[in-house]
């Protein structure tokens, strides 16, 4: 519906650019007649101004473009700063999956980092909380490769959340003759909350700690936000 209206708004922009621009050449060539025969030229400058409007808004949309291309490093960034182009929630889940699991083989905290949402960024207990983090991947001792988890979307997890931007997905994994379980719980859009999005909670746990990872979810404890279980 949102990309609907989006559309739509853009058609309608553009309509807008093209009777602007169109006009204005009318303008400038009457004036420019007008001004040859004696006349001050009054519409030659009108229709410059015209013309002049929509080149000087696509500059602008163009260059804000591509300044957000260039600030897109990862899923979340996507989703922040090209809302009405970037991946759908489920596909971008499954995506922001394969990039966690490189940030952690590669020791990445600067990327892990950026995946949160802002307002998880603001916690004063985040960096501590990411270096822990770290720390209990190693503990685990065992090569967690995205591809063993993501052999399809993931489960859904219903969240009880006004904002349907807001989903969670549980992946798992056989590794080791052991099942490890992944969680997500993700924000792709926002109604001016543009500081939640992005990764919201990623868990890891074992077997014997999936039923303390749904108490979490079903309980909605966003102070455990990134943690091995």
């Amino acid at each position: 519906m949102a990309l609907g209206l989006f559309i739509m708004f853009i058609g309608l922009i553009f309509l807008v650019f093209v009777a602007l621009f169109i006009t204005g050449i009318v303008f400038i060539v009457i004036g420019a007649e007008n001004k040859k025969r004696g006349g001050k030229g009054t519409k030659r400058i009108i229709g410059i101004v015209m013309v002049a409007i929509p080149l000087f808004l696509i500059a602008c949309i163009a260059g804000r473009n591509i300044l957000n291309n260039i600030r897109i490093k990862c899923v979340a960034d996507e989703w922040r700063y090209k809302p009405f182009m970037s991946r759908s929630t489920v596909a971008g889940a499954s995506d922001m999956v394969r990039e966690l699991f490189e940030y952690v083989n590669d020791e990445d905290e600067d990327m892990l980092y950026r995946e949160f949402a802002k307002n998880v960024r603001d916690d004063r207990h985040f960096d501590d909380k990411v270096d822990d983090f770290f720390d209990e991947i190693d503990d685990l001792k065992i090569d967690l490769d995205p591809d063993d988890f993501l052999t399809d979307y993931g489960k859904n997890v219903h969240l009880d959340v006004s904002d349907s931007h807001v989903e969670g997905y549980i992946y798992s994994a056989k590794i080791d003759g052991e099942t490890y379980y992944c969680y997500l719980r993700v924000c792709s859009g926002h109604f001016g909350k543009k500081d939640d999005v992005g990764l919201q909670q990623f868990i890891i746990c074992t077997e014997d700690k999936v039923d303390e990872l749904y108490k979490i979810i079903d309980d909605g404890d966003d102070d455990i936000y990134l943690e091995v279980l």
